[in-house]
Protein backbone atom coordinates (compact mmCIF):
# COMPACT_ATOMS: atom_id res chain seq x y z
CA UNK A 1 0.00 0.00 0.00
CA UNK A 2 1.59 3.49 -0.82
CA UNK A 3 2.52 5.88 1.71
CA UNK A 4 0.21 8.72 2.94
CA UNK A 5 1.40 12.14 1.73
CA UNK A 6 1.94 12.83 5.57
CA UNK A 7 4.24 10.40 5.53
CA UNK A 8 6.26 10.43 2.63
CA UNK A 9 7.05 14.61 3.86
CA UNK A 10 6.77 14.84 7.40
CA UNK A 11 5.46 18.21 8.43
CA UNK A 12 3.93 18.82 4.85
CA UNK A 13 0.59 20.27 4.24
CA UNK A 14 -1.25 18.26 0.86
CA UNK A 15 -3.90 21.35 0.96
CA UNK A 16 -0.85 23.89 0.58
CA UNK A 17 1.11 21.68 -1.96
CA UNK A 18 -2.56 21.60 -3.76
CA UNK A 19 -2.93 25.21 -3.12
CA UNK A 20 0.65 26.23 -4.83
CA UNK A 21 -0.07 24.20 -7.87
CA UNK A 22 -3.03 25.49 -8.69
CA UNK A 23 -2.18 29.05 -8.28
CA UNK A 24 0.84 28.49 -10.29
CA UNK A 25 -1.63 26.93 -12.92
CA UNK A 26 -4.36 29.95 -13.08
CA UNK A 27 -0.97 32.28 -13.39
CA UNK A 28 0.11 30.95 -16.28
CA UNK A 29 -3.08 30.41 -17.68
CA UNK A 30 -3.69 33.85 -17.41
CA UNK A 31 -0.18 34.86 -18.47
CA UNK A 32 -0.71 32.76 -21.42
CA UNK A 33 -4.08 34.14 -22.75
CA UNK A 34 -2.73 37.69 -22.16
CA UNK A 35 0.25 36.99 -24.30
CA UNK A 36 -1.81 35.08 -26.58
CA UNK A 37 -4.24 38.42 -27.26
CA UNK A 38 -1.16 41.11 -26.97
CA UNK A 39 0.89 39.37 -29.11
CA UNK A 40 -2.38 40.50 -31.82
CA UNK A 41 -1.11 44.41 -31.41
CA UNK A 42 2.07 43.71 -30.52
CA UNK A 43 4.61 41.23 -31.03
CA UNK A 44 6.39 42.27 -27.89
CA UNK A 45 7.81 40.19 -24.30
CA UNK A 46 5.62 40.72 -21.46
CA UNK A 47 8.86 42.44 -20.15
CA UNK A 48 8.93 44.70 -22.95
CA UNK A 49 5.56 45.44 -22.82
CA UNK A 50 5.56 46.01 -18.62
CA UNK A 51 8.33 48.64 -19.47
CA UNK A 52 6.03 50.61 -21.62
CA UNK A 53 3.52 50.41 -19.06
CA UNK A 54 6.05 51.95 -16.76
CA UNK A 55 7.14 55.05 -18.24
CA UNK A 56 3.52 55.33 -19.88
CA UNK A 57 2.52 55.34 -16.02
CA UNK A 58 5.61 57.50 -14.89
CA UNK A 59 4.41 60.11 -17.20
CA UNK A 60 8.13 61.00 -17.21
CA UNK A 61 11.38 59.53 -18.52
CA UNK A 62 12.79 57.70 -15.98
CA UNK A 63 16.32 55.93 -15.24
CA UNK A 64 17.03 52.46 -16.48
CA UNK A 65 17.67 51.47 -12.71
CA UNK A 66 14.33 52.55 -11.89
CA UNK A 67 12.78 50.72 -14.68
CA UNK A 68 15.20 47.25 -13.35
CA UNK A 69 13.81 47.87 -9.83
CA UNK A 70 10.03 47.69 -11.20
CA UNK A 71 10.38 44.87 -13.07
CA UNK A 72 12.58 42.76 -10.48
CA UNK A 73 15.18 42.21 -13.06
CA UNK A 74 19.23 43.28 -13.61
CA UNK A 75 20.47 45.80 -15.11
CA UNK A 76 22.27 43.69 -17.81
CA UNK A 77 18.64 42.94 -18.77
CA UNK A 78 17.00 45.60 -18.58
CA UNK A 79 19.96 47.02 -21.03
CA UNK A 80 19.22 44.14 -23.82
CA UNK A 81 15.26 45.34 -23.17
CA UNK A 82 15.72 48.78 -23.86
CA UNK A 83 18.36 48.17 -26.60
CA UNK A 84 15.37 46.20 -28.54
CA UNK A 85 12.77 48.69 -27.41
CA UNK A 86 14.83 51.58 -28.81
CA UNK A 87 15.87 49.93 -32.26
CA UNK A 88 11.58 49.38 -32.38
CA UNK A 89 11.60 52.86 -31.89
CA UNK A 90 9.43 52.19 -28.95
CA UNK A 91 11.53 54.45 -26.30
CA UNK A 92 14.37 56.82 -26.62
CA UNK A 93 17.19 57.34 -24.21
CA UNK A 94 18.05 61.22 -23.40
CA UNK A 95 20.08 62.62 -21.77
CA UNK A 96 19.40 63.89 -18.08
CA UNK A 97 18.76 67.54 -17.68
CA UNK A 98 20.91 68.08 -14.83
CA UNK A 99 24.04 65.31 -14.65
CA UNK A 100 25.50 64.59 -17.97
CA UNK A 101 26.52 61.33 -16.45
CA UNK A 102 22.71 59.95 -16.11
CA UNK A 103 20.56 58.66 -19.18
CA UNK A 104 16.96 58.58 -18.64
CA UNK A 105 14.73 56.82 -20.79
CA UNK A 106 11.39 58.17 -22.41
CA UNK A 107 8.53 56.48 -24.14
CA UNK A 108 7.85 57.53 -27.51
CA UNK A 109 4.46 58.14 -29.58
CA UNK A 110 4.60 54.76 -30.87
CA UNK A 111 4.93 52.90 -27.91
CA UNK A 112 2.80 55.42 -26.05
CA UNK A 113 -0.01 53.42 -28.61
CA UNK A 114 0.74 49.91 -28.00
CA UNK A 115 0.62 50.65 -24.45
CA UNK A 116 -3.15 52.02 -25.33
CA UNK A 117 -4.09 49.36 -27.60
CA UNK A 118 -2.57 46.96 -25.02
CA UNK A 119 -3.87 47.99 -21.55
CA UNK A 120 -7.33 47.54 -22.54
CA UNK A 121 -7.18 43.86 -23.99
CA UNK A 122 -5.16 43.13 -20.27
CA UNK A 123 -8.27 44.65 -18.52
CA UNK A 124 -10.71 42.66 -20.72
CA UNK A 125 -8.80 39.51 -20.08
CA UNK A 126 -8.93 39.55 -16.59
CA UNK A 127 -12.82 40.66 -16.83
CA UNK A 128 -13.38 37.50 -19.05
CA UNK A 129 -11.20 35.15 -17.27
CA UNK A 130 -13.14 35.95 -13.77
CA UNK A 131 -16.44 36.51 -15.14
CA UNK A 132 -17.95 33.09 -13.27
CA UNK A 133 -16.52 34.27 -9.77
CA UNK A 134 -18.85 36.29 -7.85
CA UNK A 135 -17.64 40.13 -7.00
CA UNK A 136 -17.51 38.89 -3.02
CA UNK A 137 -15.12 35.79 -4.26
CA UNK A 138 -13.03 38.14 -6.05
CA UNK A 139 -12.48 40.18 -3.08
CA UNK A 140 -12.04 37.40 -0.89
CA UNK A 141 -9.17 35.99 -3.34
CA UNK A 142 -7.22 39.68 -3.73
CA UNK A 143 -7.25 39.11 0.43
CA UNK A 144 -5.96 35.54 0.28
CA UNK A 145 -3.39 36.48 -2.57
CA UNK A 146 -2.16 40.06 -0.94
CA UNK A 147 -1.44 37.69 2.48
CA UNK A 148 0.37 34.90 0.63
CA UNK A 149 2.40 37.86 -0.97
CA UNK A 150 2.94 38.75 2.40
CA UNK A 151 4.22 35.81 3.51
CA UNK A 152 6.55 35.41 0.66
CA UNK A 153 7.90 38.73 1.68
CA UNK A 154 8.51 37.54 5.05
CA UNK A 155 10.09 34.11 3.97
CA UNK A 156 12.27 35.93 1.33
CA UNK A 157 13.82 37.99 4.23
CA UNK A 158 15.19 34.91 6.17
CA UNK A 159 17.46 31.92 5.55
CA UNK A 160 15.69 29.66 3.89
CA UNK A 161 14.13 26.66 6.08
CA UNK A 162 15.62 23.10 5.48
CA UNK A 163 12.54 20.40 5.41
CA UNK A 164 12.25 17.10 6.56
CA UNK A 165 13.53 14.60 4.29
CA UNK A 166 11.58 13.23 2.00
CA UNK A 167 10.36 9.57 3.01
CA UNK A 168 10.18 7.52 -0.32
CA UNK A 169 7.86 4.66 0.22
CA UNK A 170 9.46 0.99 0.01
CA UNK A 171 8.34 -0.70 -3.33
Amino acid sequence: MPASFSDEFPGASPSAAELAVNLVRASEAFVAELDRRRRVIADLSASAFQTLAILDGAGEPLASHVISDRLIVTTASMTSLLNTLESRGLIERRPHPEDRRKILVAITAAGGRIVDQVLPVVHSTATEMFAGISESDREYAVNLLAGIRGSAATMAARDPVTPPKRRKPKK
